[in-house]
C-alpha cells in the first residue's frame, strides 16, 4: 500500500516540474548571460595604516629590539664581560622524608 502511494506522489512532483512553464531570462536579470556588468565604483576607504596601526608597529618594534638584545646578553644585565665569573654549581637542597 505504501509503495503506489509513493510512486504516484513522486509521478505527481515530476509531472508538476515538467508542466511549470520556464519565464525567459531578460536583459535585467542577473542570471541572464545578456545582463549588464556590475557597477564598478571608486574605493572610498584608504588602506594606509592609521594612528592605531602605527603605534602598535612601534610598540612591537621596540619589544622586538628588546627581546633580541635579551637573547643577545641572556639573563645578565649590562654586557658579557659584565657577568659574574663563578665556577661554583649551584647548591642542591634535598629534603629526605
Amino acid at each position: 500500500m505504501i509503495r503506489p502511494l509513493t510512486l504516484f506522489a513522486a509521478a505527481a512532483l515530476f509531472a508538476g516540474c515538467a508542466s511549470a512553464p520556464l519565464l525567459p531570462l531578460t536583459a535585467a536579470s542577473p542570471a541572464s548571460p545578456r545582463a549588464p556588468e556590475a557597477a564598478h565604483f571608486a574605493r572610498t576607504t584608504s588602506l594606509r595604516p592609521d594612528e592605531a596601526t602605527r603605534k602598535t608597529s612601534a610598540l612591537l618594534t621596540a619589544a622586538q629590539k628588546e627581546q633580541e638584545h635579551w637573547d643577545a646578553y641572556g639573563p645578565v644585565s649590562g654586557t658579557p664581560a659584565d657577568a659574574p665569573k663563578t665556577d661554583a654549581k649551584p647548591e642542591m637542597k634535598h629534603d629526605h622524608h
